[in-house]
This record gives structure tokens, C-alpha cells and sequence, in this order.
């Protein structure tokens, strides 16, 4: 149990080292050999957790995921009352600096696998639907509050989501130096009168 517990606690240490190489080098020029010359450690113990750079990706694209929905839920958890979360959700939403961040080049760099391996593309889906279920569940605490007129939550959350994605796709696409403030206005305004109206 001990050997098991000790070696579950080294696989965080070693996923933020190999996001750490990932941002910096991209996906196609990180090795094991580099992750563990991040870390200070032999390539040697980076294999008996992890056989391949393969095995390491997909952890990678998990770690991403939960990397992601703490923030929403951290955010979120700052505040009680239904509306101030539904304000502060779309704030979180429509914070276009981290299109710019490390994080989208990682993001994408693993996306773009999800076209080749099936595996990373069902990491993938898994992801979303649990964006879309934990979105969901957040609408329907505003319609038990009376906030919302929404009358399908999962269709609301699908919606929101492909606005959302679209929106930080688009600004990745044109670059940081594109101003496109408009068009976020337009969006997160329809945002709002979405949850606040429904379909």
C-alpha cells in the first residue's frame, strides 16, 4: 500500500513538469528525456509510471481537463447567491487572455491528436460532456432560484459552449493583437439573455 500511495503522489510533480516542457518546447519536441531533466531525476523513473510519450499525453489531456474545471468551480464557489455566480460565470467565460496563454497552445497542440488517435479523441469528448453536465447543473440551480426562464439546461449548456469555443478559436486564429472586443460584447451579451430567457 505504502509503494502504491508514494508512487500515485509522484505522478502530479511529474505532469506539471511535462505541462512545464509542453508550453515551452510543444508537444512534437518533448521527450521524456527533457521532462526529466526538468524534473532533476532520472528518464529511468518517468518510465515506470509512464511506458511511452503516448502514455504521458493522454495523462496529460486528463490533467488539462481538471485543470480546467477547478478554475470554473473555484471561481464559482466564491460566491453564494445564484445571480453573482451567473455574473461571475460569464466574466469567467469571456476572459480572452487566456486564449493567449500557455494553456491554449497545449490545448490545442493535444486537440489537434484527437484527429489521429482515438483514444485521445475519447479523452476529449469525455472532457466536454463533463464541461456541458457541470454547466448544466449550474443552470438549474438559477431555475430552482427563479433567475432563468431556460427550460432545457444540457441544450443551454451545448449552446453556450459552442459560442464560447468559437469566440476563443476565432481570436487564437487572428492573434493577440486583433481587437475583437465587439464581437465578445455581442456574444456575452446574447449569452446573458440566453440564461436569462431561455430559447
Amino acid at each position: 500500500m505504502g509503494r502504491k500511495s508514494k508512487s500515485e503522489s509522484r505522478k502530479p510533480e511529474i505532469l506539471q513538469n511535462l505541462y512545464k516542457v509542453v508550453n515551452r518546447d510543444g508537444l512534437e519536441g518533448t521527450t521524456l528525456n527533457k521532462v526529466a531533466k526538468e524534473m532533476g531525476v532520472n528518464s529511468g523513473l518517468l518510465v515506470h509510471y509512464y511506458k511511452t510519450k503516448d502514455e504521458m499525453i493522454f495523462a496529460l489531456v486528463e490533467f488539462m481537463a481538471e485543470k480546467y474545471s477547478s478554475i470554473y468551480t473555484d471561481k464559482l464557489n466564491e460566491f453564494d447567491k445564484p445571480k453573482d455566480r451567473m455574473d461571475n460565470l460569464l466574466n469567467t467565460f469571456f476572459e480572452l487572455e487566456w486564449t493567449q496563454r500557455g494553456d491554449a497552445a497545449i490545448f490545442w497542440s493535444c486537440y489537434s491528436l484527437s484527429y489521429r488517435n482515438e483514444r485521445v479523441k475519447a479523452q476529449f469528448s469525455k472532457m466536454y460532456l463533463a464541461f456541458r453536465e457541470q454547466l448544466a447543473g449550474e443552470i438549474e440551480l438559477y431555475q430552482w432560484a427563479g433567475i432563468t426562464k431556460v427550460t432545457d439546461p444540457v441544450q443551454t449548456a451545448d449552446i453556450i459552449i459552442t459560442m464560447i469555443e468559437g469566440i476563443y478559436f476565432y481570436h487564437n486564429a487572428l492573434g493577440a493583437n486583433t481587437n475583437i472586443d465587439g464581437a465578445v460584447k455581442f456574444i456575452k451579451k446574447s449569452v446573458s439573455q440566453l440564461l436569462n430567457d431561455g430559447i
